[in-house]
């Protein structure tokens, strides 16, 4: 019984980190966006042509449309992540019921199916982690594009 507990408990520490990362994503995607639009936007409210923005709007335009594939990307695989360690969390849930009505009930049968259920859990709570591990791995991607382009000005 320890071992699932532990678990569950691994498994819902991790899912609250990267549901915090995941929440700090869509906000940078939101405030992009906003950006985006006020670049766009003239001074009476209408939407400007690329050419009608400044030089420097015009920059930071293309920074943004090159970032947000790369932060859609790192919010596709946070969401992925999360959703196999809350479905391993589940896994893991039936299995401490099962292995509850095994002990109970003397059930060889419910011992094998706590044991399988136990395993996959911790299967997919493996593979959730090593996709939150790529996502972090490829998380300053955007960062860096935009801090080397911008050194790159007037140059």
């Amino acid at each position: 019984m320890v071992a699932p507990v532990v678990l569950l408990t691994v498994g819902s520490m991790i899912t609250n980190g990267l549901l915090n990362a995941y929440s700090g994503v869509s906000d940078r995607l939101r405030e992009m966006t906003r950006e985006r639009i006020a670049l766009r936007t003239g001074s009476d409210g209408e939407v400007l042509d690329i050419a009608e923005v400044a030089a420097v709007g015009r920059e930071r335009l293309a920074e943004i449309d090159h970032q947000v594939p790369m932060i859609l990307r790192r919010l596709h695989r946070v969401r992925i992540a999360m959703l196999l360690i809350y479905s391993a969390i589940a896994l893991v849930c039936l299995g401490i019921i099962a292995i509850a009505v095994a002990v109970s009930e003397e059930s060889e049968s419910f011992g094998q199916a706590a044991l399988g259920l136990v395993l996959a859990g911790t299967a997919l709570l493996l593979i959730g982690v090593v996709v939150a591990v790529v996502s972090l791995a490829s998380s300053a991607d955007a960062l860096t594009y935009a801090i080397d382009r911008s050194r790159t000005l007037g140059r």
